[in-house]
C-alpha cells in the first residue's frame, strides 16, 4: 500500500488510529483527534477536513476508452460530457459486485475512483478484456491520493483556497452530483468532484501525493484551525476521522463497499440500484444475471436501515430475528417477546452507529431477506446484552 505523507502530521495531533481494508493491504486512517463529538458537530453546522488513503484511482485512455468502459460497468458511459460523472459498478460473469467506482469523464481521459484495495483487480480484469481497442489502463494510486470536505461550509471554505477561482460559494456549491473539474490549492493541480456521503455537500479532492501536504496544510489555514490549540479558534471546521464521518455517512444512508455490500452482492441487493445501474444502456459485463433478477422482480435479500429505540446499538455482524409475535400486559398494552428461535434469523447488521441528530438513538445498516424489508417491520436484534426491537426503515435516516 502507498505510504500516506499526512500521517505523521496526525500522529503529532495526537490521532488515533483503525487498521482500514483487507488483511495484507490495510492502511491506517484517523479514527478521531480525540473530540468525537466536535468532529460530527463540523460535518453538520460548518465543514469537516478528512484524509481518505484507502481510496484508489486509475485513468482510462485512449479513443475507444468510452465504449470500453461502457461493456464492462452497470452505468452508461457513453452520454457522459467532459466534467460529468457517474457511479458504478464492475461485476464479474456471474452478476456479482467486484468493484463500486466513481467514474469522471475528461475530453481525453477518464478517472476512475475506487477503494484501494480493488484497484489491482480491476486492473487485471480490464486487461483481460482487452484486445485490439485504443485503451490505456494506468494505475495512479501511488502518485495521488484523496481528501475530502463535508458540511454546509465545504464550498465556501474551497473557493477561499482555489488559486483560479473568485471566493464564491457558489462556484463549488451548484456542482451537479459527480461533476468535477481541475482547481490548484497551494500551487498543485488537483481534481475536485462532488458526492455527498454525509448528506451535507460533499467535495472530494483527488491530490498529487508530493503535494497534499501542503494542500492539507492551506484548507487547514482556511478553517481557521491549529491543532496546536484547537479550542481557541473560530468555529470554522475542523480536521475529522473515520468514527465522525462513519456516524454522519449512515445517517445520511451512504453504504460503503465492503462493509455494507461486497463481493458476494448482487447490484440489487445493495440498496443503491438506481444509483449505479442503467437499464436503457446495452450489454455489459453481467448484464444478463441484472437483466434476470429485474424481470424476476427482486432479490433474496437486500439491505436496509434499521432504527432502534434507544441507544444500545448492535455491533456488525450480530444477526437479525423476526420477533415472536407480542403479548398482552397487565395493562392492556402490547409488547414483543425478547425471545427468538434459532430458525427464526432474517439477516445482520453491516454497519451501526448511535445518531445524535435523532436523539441519541442507536440506527444502523442490515442485509435481511426480502419480505422482511418493508418499511415499518418489526425484527429483533441483540445489542449489548439484551435482544431489542427495531423498525425497518429505508437507508436514508436524514433528509438533507
Amino acid at each position: 500500500m502507498p505510504l500516506n505523507p499526512l500521517h505523521p502530521l496526525h500522529q503529532r495531533a495526537d490521532a488515533s488510529f483503525i487498521a482500514y481494508g483487507p488483511e495484507g493491504q490495510t492502511v491506517q486512517v484517523v479514527d478521531t483527534f480525540g473530540n468525537y463529538e466536535a468532529e460530527y458537530a463540523a460535518i453538520r453546522k460548518s465543514v469537516g477536513l478528512i484524509d481518505l488513503p484507502q481510496r484508489g484511482l486509475v485513468r482510462i485512455t485512449g479513443d475507444d476508452r468510452v465504449e470500453f468502459l461502457h461493456r464492462m460497468l452497470t452505468n452508461d458511459t457513453r452520454t457522459l460530457q467532459p466534467g460529468q460523472g457517474r457511479r458504478a459498478f464492475l461485476l464479474n460473469t456471474k452478476g456479482r459486485i467486484e468493484a463500486d467506482l466513481i467514474v469522471l469523464h475528461d475530453r481525453d481521459q477518464t478517472w476512475l475512483e475506487l477503494d484501494l484495495s480493488d484497484v489491482p483487480h480491476l486492473v487485471e480484469q480490464f486487461d483481460k478484456y482487452l484486445f485490439t481497442e485504443d485503451v490505456q489502463i494506468k494505475d495512479l494510486s501511488e502518485p495521488y491520493t484523496r481528501l475530502a470536505l463535508h458540511g454546509p461550509e465545504a464550498s465556501a471554505r474551497l473557493s477561499e483556497v482555489v488559486n483560479d477561482s473568485p471566493s464564491d460559494p457558489a462556484s463549488f456549491s451548484d456542482m451537479p452530483l459527480f461533476s468535477h473539474r481541475p482547481i490548484d490549492v497551494a500551487g498543485h493541480r488537483c481534481i475536485v468532484f462532488r458526492s455527498d456521503d454525509t448528506g451535507p455537500p460533499g467535495l472530494h479532492l483527488i491530490v498529487p501525493r508530493d503535494g497534499v501536504a501542503a494542500v492539507y496544510q492551506r484548507l487547514l489555514n482556511a478553517l481557521h484551525y491549529d491543532h496546536d490549540a484547537p479550542s481557541t479558534t473560530p468555529n470554522r471546521g475542523r480536521p475529522i476521522g473515520w468514527l465522525a464521518y462513519n456516524t454522519a455517512r449512515i445517517e445520511a444512508g451512504t453504504p460503503i463497499f465492503h462493509i455494507d455490500f461486497g463481493p458476494d452482492s448482487l447490484p440489487h441487493e445493495t440498496g443503491i440500484l438506481d444509483q449505479a445501474v442503467s437499464f436503457t444502456k446495452g450489454c455489459y459485463l453481467g448484464q444478463e444475471i441484472v437483466a434476470r433478477m429485474q424481470s424476476l422482480g427482486h432479490p433474496k435479500r437486500i439491505l436496509v436501515g434499521l432504527r432502534f429505540n434507544d441507544d444500545r446499538m448492535p455491533i456488525a455482524g450480530t444477526e437479525v430475528y423476526t420477533p415472536t409475535p407480542p403479548r398482552a400486559t397487565g395493562q392492556g398494552a402490547v409488547a414483543p417477546l425478547p425471545t427468538v428461535s434459532a430458525n427464526a434469523i432474517v439477516g445482520g447488521i453491516t454497519s451501526s452507529t448511535v445518531s445524535p441528530m435523532l436523539g441519541g438513538t442507536a440506527i444502523a445498516f442490515a442485509i435481511v431477506k426480502w419480505g422482511t424489508h418493508t418499511a415499518d417491520t418489526h425484527v429483533a436484534v441483540p445489542a449489548e446484552g439484551h435482544r431489542i426491537t427495531a423498525t425497518i426503515q429505508p437507508l436514508v435516516f436524514l433528509k438533507s
